[in-house]
């Protein structure tokens, strides 16, 4: 796979930063992802936007989106992909005579994590917590996510296919790297951006399509506990779209009506705006 750093494109193998650059010594940098769908981003501007809205947290300056986009669009033609997931990450470079380190790669989506997406998750709630939002932005995709890490760790001592956060508060909050919801009946609960979670690009996309299919939809701010009797669970998330929760700490989840349904609705509407112009 071909990849951009700093103004230079060459294979992936070859590319490197420096041992002193703090995007690795402290994670001081920001990243972002985006879809590719048959060969076109969905939505991207959107997820450019929030790039550099991570990076001005940090007082990292990242080219401006016309420039990231002719990256992105660089790397699909050279790297002939049809489906991958497109990464940006910035840090603050390891000097400051070189400015910031700035690289973006473009890689096929991994057969085992769409097999499991279409399988459903297996989740456990991690003990570790997300950061409140007076310690962390909601909307900063930061490199140093230990929290998430720390989560995902947990998820795999027990056999798990992901980890639920909490709030510092112990409310309900997300994943490492998914929104989550929860279905009763015909109305559908998701926490608010506003306690600290982000507000994906994916779950933006649910909350309009749950309105447009007959859910009602309610942003709160729910304990762990309200989720025991949820009739329903899933995450949402840029790469493979809407993933049936099967199991949350060891109790089974039967349902998965509106999972199934708003996947569908998802995947059609990313279909048509990522259709090729030749058609």
């Amino acid at each position: 796979m071909l990849a951009y750093l700093n103004g230079h494109w060459l294979d992936e193998e070859r590319a490197a930063v420096s041992i002193d650059d703090p995007g690795l010594l402290t994670g001081d940098g920001a990243y972002e992802t985006a879809r590719l769908h048959r060969g076109r981003y969905f939505r991207l501007d959107r997820h450019l936007d929030r790039f550099e809205a991570s990076a001005a947290v940090l007082r990292i300056p990242v080219p401006d989106a016309p420039e990231l986009r002719a990256i992105a669009e660089r790397l699909v033609r050279e790297n002939d992909l049809v489906e991958a997931t497109l990464r940006f990450v910035v840090t603050r470079g390891a000097a400051p005579m070189t400015g910031p380190t700035l690289f973006a790669t473009l890689r096929p989506l991994a057969p085992a994590h769409l097999t499991r997406a279409e399988r459903g998750w297996s989740i456990v709630t991690a003990s570790t917590r997300r950061p409140p939002v007076g310690t962390l932005p909601a909307s900063f995709k930061g490199l140093g996510r230990t929290y998430a890490v720390l989560a995902r760790l947990e998820a795999n001592a027990a056999g798990a296919d992901d980890a639920l956060l909490l709030s510092a508060d112990g409310d309900v909050a997300e994943g490492p790297a998914w929104n989550v919801f929860w279905r009763r009946g015909r109305t559908l609960f998701t926490p608010p951006a506003d306690i600290g979670v982000l507000d994906g690009v994916t779950r933006s996309v649910t909350l309009e399509l749950a309105g447009q299919n007959g859910f009602g939809v309610k942003e709160v701010v729910r304990p762990r506990a309200e989720l025991d009797d949820a009739e329903e669970i899933f995450a949402t998330m840029s790469s493979v779209g809407i993933v049936t929760i099967r199991a949350l700490d060891g109790r089974p989840l039967e349902s998965d009506a509106a999972a199934r349904l708003l996947n569908g609705r998802y995947w059609d509407l990313v279909g048509r705006e990522c259709r090729p112009e030749t058609e």
